[in-house]
Parts: structure tokens; sequence; C-alpha cells
């Protein structure tokens, strides 16, 4: 992967607040050339360095309830549980981490009773040694 400068940091910046800016609100913010934000537009998904834009919702309890799961497996990797995992549309993210936990899944549910549902059926994987939730209060930083 290329190195980012100074100028690429400066949009990545500008579309972390908001990745709906308009390349004439980008060019505004940073001082720069609406060709030079084009072209550094193109050059950063053409890198993959940007892959994608969506909508990130502000507070993570806002409809539901946010929870973060933490998962021991007994062995892996996991690719049919993480498959299983993906599956289910509650599911934000899922992360393989190195120590303990071995993953870690950010989940959103429109009820208690939906999150226990989605926890049962993860424990229920015979690859699955442990799960603990913790429950999202709010989101106090978004990156």
């Amino acid at each position: 992967m290329r190195e980012l400068d100074e100028t690429d940091r400066q949009i990545i910046q500008v579309l972390r607040k908001n990745a709906r800016e308009t390349i004439k609100g980008i060019a505004t913010q940073t001082n720069l050339a609406r060709s030079t934000v084009r072209h550094r537009l193109q050059k950063l998904e053409e890198d993959q360095i940007i892959t994608g834009y969506r909508v990130e919702l502000k507070n993570a309890t806002t409809k539901g309830f946010g929870a973060f799961l933490f998962l021991k497996l007994k062995k892996t990797p996991a690719v049919d549980l993480i498959e299983e995992i993906s599956s289910f549309p509650e599911v934000l993210r899922c992360y393989s981490l190195a120590g303990n936990p071995d993953l870690l899944v950010e989940v959103q549910a429109q009820s208690t009773q939906a999150l226990n549902e989605i926890r049962n059926r993860i424990s229920l994987n015979p690859v699955v040694a442990d799960l603990q939730t913790s429950l999202v209060l709010n989101r106090e930083l978004d990156a």
C-alpha cells in the first residue's frame, strides 16, 4: 500500500466527518482545487485505500440495543462460524483477534429478546467455548 501524504489525509479526514461530502465541499475545506480533489479521490479508490462510502449511525443505541460479543473458540480458524455470524442481519462487524478473546462481534438488535436469540444461536455452535456480552451504552467517539 502506498504512503498517504498530507493532502490525502486531509481529504480522508473530511470524508470521515461526512462520507457524502461533495468534491466542491472537500475542495473548500482543504483549500485544494476541485480537479485535485477529484484526481486524489480517484487514486485513493484505485489503490483501494478508500473501498467504499457508507452511512454510520451517530449513536449505536439509537434504535434497539448495541452489543459486543466476545467469543473464545475451541479451535481456529473458524470459517464456518464466521460465515454463520455474517449471515445475521443484526451483525455489523466481526473481528478475528490475536489473544483472548478470539472473535469480537458487534451487534445491533431491535430488542433484548432479539439480542439474546443471536447470542443463543452463536453459543450453540460447537466451536464456541465461551461467549460474553457487553451492552453499548453510548458511542462516545467516531473515527
